[in-house]
């Protein structure tokens, strides 16, 4: 995809911020006190002779050293150990055009960690691929064929950025469905999977707006769960929920008023779920997001708990608690997680809500068939449903079986 002449005449090194670096001769003590230090540092560079050979990303490097022993047996060791030795390294002369195009092959490393700058093959820092799509939107939003070339581009990498948690699922669940349709060519629904030894950690989240906005707030989104996962460990998703909050509110300068109407007022609605495989547990904390549990052994579908309150806006507090659940997960056990575009379509022959009950009595129906039948059922109804109505938001929904 051609990127519009505007950002052409920009080269990669716009886009240089400094940050704090480390030799092969750093062991893995020194790299945790600067990541210590820095509490915004997510990808810390790896120079030898100043040549840039690594990036260590905050949050591998602190999952791997929690792990038991992981202290006593690499606390003296090289940096190296916990090292990606293929970042995106790019000459800061370069155009935006072709960074934007490694980034794409990057995927999501590339907007998680960022990417190194270079001259003349000697570090000058790093770039964030959050600040590249800001700068390449802004450009872009000139003229509206650039608006055209910038959703068309900001879909690559969101579907991008995607890919590797549902790889993850793959990977990690045998009956699972998931289901994510923008209302636009982006959208504002974003999942992110990770897998831990003792489970797996799903956040499904609805961010404000569709489109072009609603895939910004997906970025801030999923910056904000990656450092959120630095400070919380996944299977406490009410402190997850909250450290999210934080970081959404101070990225977008809502932390404290100004009495600006012009202030935003943009945050989420969102659900983390941590199962616990070894003591087969289901625990979560919601926020304004639906959540339906089938109990192998029950006839009557259950609508989890979730608070209240999104997370980010303005009236939310900056440091409001949300509330833990938790309950015993038995074979054959249903969860379905599904975004208020679901049940907020306006369709059937009174031009009305699809809501949550035929979403429990279609669970209910099709609890003998596999989750991705479930799933396809549940597309084919909301289809029927909606008729000719348009489509009021972006749609998303996750289910697995236990």
């Amino acid at each position: 995809m051609d990127i519009p002449l505007s950002s052409r005449q920009l080269t990669a090194g716009v886009l240089r911020i400094d940050v704090p670096h480390v030799t092969p001769e750093a062991n893995n003590v020194q790299v945790m006190s600067m990541f210590s230090e820095h509490k915004s540092l997510i990808g810390l560079p790896v120079l030898e002779q100043n040549r840039p050979i690594g990036m260590i990303n905050r949050h591998i490097f602190l999952s791997q050293m929690s792990r038991p022993f992981f202290h006593e047996l690499y606390d003296q060791k090289s940096c190296i150990a916990f090292m990606d030795k293929t970042p995106l390294i790019v000459d800061a002369g370069a155009g935006l055009d072709f960074l934007a195009e490694r980034v794409v092959e990057t995927g999501d490393k590339a907007i998680t960690e960022g990417f190194i700058l270079t001259e003349e093959n000697q570090y000058i820092g790093i770039g964030l691929g959050l600040d590249l799509i800001r700068t390449v939107s802004d450009l872009q939003a000139k003229q509206h064929m650039q608006i055209m070339q910038s959703i068309e581009y900001a879909r690559i990498i969101q579907e991008s950025m995607l890919n590797r948690s549902r790889q993850n699922i793959e990977q990690a669940l045998a009956d699972w469905c998931l289901y994510w349709h923008p209302r636009d060519c982006v959208g504002g629904d974003i999942y992110a999977f990770q897998r831990y030894e003792n489970g797996w950690l799903l956040v499904l989240a609805d961010c404000t707006g569709h489109g072009v906005p609603g895939a910004f707030m997906t970025f801030i989104f999923s910056s904000a769960l990656e450092k959120a996962l630095t400070l919380c460990p996944p299977d406490e998703p009410d402190r997850l929920l909250t450290a999210i909050n934080h970081y959404i509110k101070q990225t977008l300068s809502q932390s404290h008023p100004t009495g600006d109407m012009g202030q935003s007022n943009d945050g989420c609605d969102a659900i983390a779920v941590f199962v616990d495989t070894q003591h087969e547990q289901l625990i979560w904390s919601g926020a304004r997001m639906h959540a339906f549990l089938l109990a192998a052994d029950e006839d009557a579908v259950t609508v989890l708990d979730s608070d209240r309150k999104g997370i980010g806006y303005s009236d939310t507090a900056h440091d409001y608690p949300w509330r833990r659940h938790q309950r015993p997960l038995r074979r054959g056990d249903s969860l379905l997680i599904v975004t208020d575009g679901v049940t907020d379509q306006i369709g059937g022959p009174r031009d009305i809500m699809f809501g949550k009950k035929r979403i429990q009595s279609l669970l209910l129906q099709q609890r003998a068939l596999p989750m991705s039948s479930v799933s396809e059922a549940l597309r084919h109804a909301l289809h029927e449903w909606q008729g000719k109505q348009p489509s009021r938001d972006d749609m998303a929904w996750f289910g697995f079986r236990w």
